[in-house]
């Protein structure tokens, strides 16, 4: 019996090393929500994913769904530039309250696109981003001053610097949040 492959753009949130050469990915996607996937033998020197699945990138991924596991049969790079210095590591704070809050294979476009589009300025955008994943994981309300705000997905210059004038009451509504969620 056959399985049936599904490529869908994804962002690796994390990954683990298993065994001598296997990974396991926490895997942001499009189409399919969070997911959990493993690669066997990517750290292989001749495996041919092993530089395209690098943790915080934005990758096109082929995979099938497996007995309680995805596993990652393809990936290709997109055209996104690699994060570098502070922005891979603010990212990183990002991505891992993402994996952290969001239910796995529960189909979110809202918070996909909010990573995505959150990537290459996110030295400028990460308190909005996160307080974009709250709102759409039902832990932040948009109140009259957020909106415009949070409820959106694009990171215009105008929705930048009207976050960065609330910044001290969206951290404490984003810590809030955060509180509220018990995890």
């Amino acid at each position: 019996m056959s399985h049936a492959v599904h490529t869908t753009n994804a962002i690796v949130l994390s990954s683990t090393d298993v065994q001598d050469a296997d990974k396991l990915f926490w895997l942001l996607t499009e189409d399919f929500g969070l997911i959990f996937a493993s690669a066997k033998s990517i750290r292989e020197e001749t495996s041919k994913l092993r530089y395209v699945l690098q943790d915080l990138s934005n990758v096109q991924v082929s995979v099938v769904r497996g007995r309680g596991l995805w596993r990652v049969t393809g990936a290709q790079a997109t055209a996104e530039p690699e994060l570098k210095g502070e922005k891979i590591k603010i990212f990183g704070r990002v991505a891992a309250i993402t994996k952290r809050l969001m239910p796995t294979d529960e189909v979110s476009k809202e918070i996909f696109s909010t990573l995505l589009n959150s990537r290459d300025k996110i030295d400028r955008v990460e308190n909005l981003a996160v307080a974009r994943v709250l709102f759409h994981l039902g832990y932040l309300t948009c109140t009259d001053e957020y909106n415009g705000i949070i409820d959106t997905l694009e990171f215009s210059e105008e929705e930048v610097s009207s976050a960065e004038k609330l910044k001290e009451k969206l951290v404490v509504d984003i810590n809030n949040g955060l509180v509220e969620s018990q995890l």
